[in-house]
């Protein structure tokens, strides 16, 4: 058994997916709302027997190890070595590293390398006085400074790309990492400015921010490291490994946007803080959070609900379940001075965070007079696309009469707004429902003898297959690979009577199982719990697939009329199949 067989065969992945994702029983399978698109009906199925899963809204699936990937961000190697530390596997061999892991592990250290130059020349340097000085008057404890690996970029071209060069790193390999940018020669990114080291959840430097110290330079005071392989503003937050133990303690984070806020909260002793660069909180930023706590207070400088970019990512942050509240800082303050001039306020107000749907409705209000005509339609603009959006019926009853008092108006009124969106705009809970969505690209037949397949396998495999052979013949299905596996199930049952799908699926060729995974993760829970649903959907679709194929061959025969003259009969005689099935006696 190989490594990877090992890792697979020693994970649970219930249990892994069910750490990250609520996951209900549904049958033999369980389901969940997606974690990589926003979705109000769950469309994402597990499979214990099959240790896979599968997205039918999005498209996404695989095994425990593609789940990882897809969910931590990470690559195979990464994901396999993670997995195997939890298992107890002791992996013979590193896997095969592809160039992306290797180039990956040679910016990582790269930064490394940079993140302790910074920091040598703001901590033990004469060059980085300045940069020491300017961090006194915000505060910043050398303890902080430690904690953080805060540091200095000196106001030079090349110092950075010269202390890397002498540890073996070249140019185009240090552009790579977003720390020098081409010219004729390279030139460091970030000169004269107190460095903020960024890092991954894991602890891996990823990038930088710089802030700049001279207040004439004709320069963006902020800069960050580019779009590399390893850093992205999305799928980052400053300081969540310095904060992840309490954030998992306290059950919650505290969401701000720039690097003071955080380090000023952690001087006054607010340890779960992280920022997010912005306003704008993201799915990646999302997919990171709620490893570690169900509660997010946004503890921003802008105004969330005039902000339509923060509101999308409120959203987002809603659809995933997150507990999502909003703190409001003391007048005219941003986190940092908050925490800084009067921590025991500061703490008082992150305390006195509101739920997210009420602070909307203050906000509002306070920005447009509820009594004033203007300012109702201005007032309910905003609010009805965001509470027509509340999945939840009984909480979104609450804030329909809470929106109605504000505005003073009837609860039908709101009602009546909202449902005028939903038939306007197409969103809201009732627009958002529906079943299980068919594959894009797939006609009609196509998913209908999938779905055959999907009960067939998931129900009384033997019998069901026998009433399939009397119904209809492999040919009918228009899919290769559904045919395929067909013509291997047939074989299959003549040598095994009783129908165990992991034994099935390791005897199939490697191509086919996609095909068999998703047919096989298809939700048809609520048929196989009902016995005579289940009878008469199945002998409906064995009926419905026949009339399909028989139309199909009606119509190849008719193309054909005009060439030929021995194809009449046969026409007439699918033609004479095709009413008896239309009306049977």
């Amino acid at each position: 058994m190989s490594d990877i067989d090992e890792v697979k065969a020693r994970t649970d992945i219930i249990a892994v997916i069910s750490a990250r994702v609520t996951l209900k029983k549904a049958g033999r399978h369980w389901k969940a709302l997606c974690p990589f698109h926003s979705e109000k009906t769950p469309s994402f199925i597990v499979s214990p027997e099959r240790q896979s899963w599968k997205c039918f809204g999005c498209g996404k699936g695989g095994s425990v190890l593609d789940f990882v990937m897809e969910y931590e961000h990470v690559d195979f190697v990464e994901a396999l070595e993670t997995l195997a530390e939890k298992a107890g596997v002791k992996l013979e061999r590193r896997v095969a590293d592809t160039p992306e892991s290797k180039l990956k592990e040679k910016i990582f250290a790269a930064n490394h390398l940079a993140s302790e130059y910074y920091h040598y020349l703001l901590t033990q340097h004469a060059i980085g006085e300045k940069a020491r000085q300017y961090l006194k008057t915000r505060g910043v404890t050398d303890k902080t400074i430690k904690t953080f690996v805060l540091g200095y970029s000196p106001n030079s071209w090349h110092g950075l790309l010269k202390y890397l060069q002498k540890k073996g790193y070249d140019g185009e390999l240090l552009e790579k990492a977003g720390l020098v940018i081409p010219s004729r020669n390279y030139y460091d990114r970030f000169r004269g400015r107190v460095m903020f080291t960024l890092k991954d959840h894991r602890g891996n430097v990823v990038g930088f921010s710089g802030r700049l110290l001279d207040p004439d330079a004709k320069e963006a005071k902020y800069i960050n490291t580019s779009e590399t392989l390893v850093y992205s503003k999305s799928n980052v937050l400053y300081g969540l490994d310095v904060a992840k133990a309490a954030i998992q303690k306290e059950g919650g984070a505290i969401v701000m946007e720039g690097e003071f806020d955080v380090i000023s909260s952690f001087q006054a002793g607010v340890a779960n803080a992280v920022a997010i660069k912005g306003s704008a909180l993201t799915q990646g930023h999302v997919n990171l959070l709620r490893r570690f706590a169900d509660r997010l207070v946004l503890a921003l400088d802008s105004d969330l609900a005039g902000d339509a970019a923060a509101r999308r990512g409120i959203e987002i942050a809603d659809r995933a379940g997150l507990d999502l509240r909003v703190a409001s800082m003391p007048t005219g303050k941003d986190p940092d001075d908050a925490a800084r001039e009067n921590p025991s306020i500061f703490k008082k107000a992150l305390k006195a965070a509101e739920p997210i749907y009420d602070y909307f409705i203050t906000s509002a209000t306070k920005r447009f007079d509820p009594k004033d005509a203007f300012g109702k339609r201005k007032i309910s603009d905003e609010l009805l696309p965001v509470i027509a959006k509340i999945d939840n019926p009984i909480v979104q009853g609450h804030y329909v009469k809470k929106l109605a008092g504000a505005l003073g108006v009837s609860e039908d009124a709101v009602g009546d707004g909202m449902r005028k969106l939903a038939r306007t705009q197409g969103f809201g809970r009732a627009a958002e429902g529906g079943k299980q969505e068919l594959k894009k690209g797939r006609s009609r037949g196509e998913n209908l003898g999938l779905y055959v397949l999907a009960i067939l396998l998931q129900g009384k495999t033997v019998d069901l297959y026998e009433e399939l052979k009397e119904s209809v013949a492999i040919t009918d299905f228009t899919i290769p690979a559904v045919r395929q596996i067909l013509e291997h199930l047939e074989h299959y049952l003549k040598e095994h009577p009783v129908f165990l799908i992991k034994d099935f699926a390791d005897r199939l060729p490697k191509e086919l199982t996609p095909t068999l995974d998703e047919a096989f993760l298809w939700d048809v829970a609520g048929l196989l719990d009902d016995q005579e649903r289940l009878s008469k959907e199945w002998t409906k679709a064995l009926a419905e697939l026949k009339r399909m194929s028989l139309r199909r061959k009606i119509t190849d025969l008719s193309k054909k009329m005009s060439e030929e003259t021995d194809t009449g009969e046969a026409l007439r005689s699918l033609t004479r199949e095709l009413k008896q099935l239309d009306n049977p006696r």
